[in-house]
C-alpha cells in the first residue's frame, strides 16, 4: 500500500515507518503539521529545519501543514485529501494506547477514504523502547515535562536510560509527555543527522533543547556531496 508516514521526528514515529517498510508497504511522505508561522511543529516544538534535515537524510519528501489547535483537524483532513490525489491509500501512525487518538485518526482518515495503520497499537511501552533500541535507532530527548531530571536533556536513549525510567515509575516511551525524542539515525535512514550546537531553555512550563547548529552526514562519516566545501 502506498501510504504517508505521520511525522514527529521521534521515535514512535520513526519505528513505525520502520515497521511499515518491513511490512512491504510503500511510505512515500513524511506528514508533520507546524504551528501557525510554519516556524515550528506542532507536537515536539522542533523547528522545520530538523524535520527537513530528517526528510533529507531518511531520502523522503517532507509535506508540512501549518494549524492552530483549534485549526488542527480541518488542516489534517486537507492534507489527507491532497495525498489521496496524489494516489496514496493511508498513513502510518505510531500511537500506541491511547484510544481517542486511534478513534480520531482512523476517522478523520477514513472520511477522505484513507486507511490508518497503526503498527505498534497496543504494545507495552518498554518494548516498543526496547525494539527501538534492539533495531538500531539512535535519538536524544529534546523536551522535558516539568519535574523530569533536567539533566535528559540531551540524552541519548540506550539500555540504561530504560533503567532510570523504571526507577522513576514513568512511562518508558514517555507517553504522558514527560519526554520527547529526536531521531537522528537508524536502519530506516539513508544519512543521519549530528547536532552540533545546543542549548536548554525554557518555554510554558517545559524545558527544551534548541539545537542551534546540525548537520547531515554520510554513514560513513563524511559529509553528502552537496555540502562538502
Amino acid at each position: 500500500m502506498r501510504l504517508f508516514s505521520s511525522f514527529s521526528g521521534g521515535k514512535e514515529s520513526c519505528l513505525a515507518l520502520w515497521r511499515a517498510i518491513q511490512g512491504g508497504h510503500r511510505v512515500e511522505y513524511l506528514f508533520t503539521m507546524l504551528n501557525t508561522t510554519g516556524a515550528r511543529t506542532r507536537g515536539h516544538g522542533l523547528r522545520r529545519e530538523l524535520l527537513e534535515a530528517q526528510a533529507e537524510a531518511l531520502g523522503m519528501a517532507l509535506l508540512a501543514g501549518r494549524a492552530s489547535w483549534k485549526g488542527y483537524e480541518a488542516a489534517f483532513r486537507r492534507a489527507m485529501a491532497l495525498l489521496k490525489r496524489r494516489g496514496l491509500e493511508g498513513g502510518v501512525f505510531g500511537d500506541l494506547w491511547l484510544e481517542e487518538h486511534r478513534e480520531w485518526v482512523e476517522r478523520v482518515c477514513g472520511e477522505v477514504g484513507m486507511k490508518a495503520l497503526l503498527p505498534l497499537w497496543g504494545k507495552a511501552s518498554e518494548e516498543v523502547l526496547k525494539e527501538f533500541l534492539s533495531e538500531g535507532f539512535s535519538a536524544v530527548i529534546v523536551s522535558l515535562k516539568e519535574g523530569m531530571p533536567q539533566g535528559w536533556l540531551g540524552r541519548p536513549l540506550d539500555a540504561s536510560f530504560l533503567e532510570e525510567v523504571r526507577a522513576l515509575g514513568i512511562d518508558p516511551c514517555g507517553e504522558r509527555g514527560e519526554y520527547h525524542t529526536l531521531v537522528l539515525d537508524g536502519p530506516v535512514f539513508r544519512r543521519r543527522l549530528e547536532i552540533l550546537e545546543a542549548r536548554p531553555m525554557r518555554h510554558r512550563g517545559m524545558f527544551f533543547l534548541e539545537i542551534l547548529d546540525f548537520t547531515v552526514r554520510d554513514k560513513d562519516g563524511r559529509l553528502p556531496h552537496n555540502l562538502r566545501p
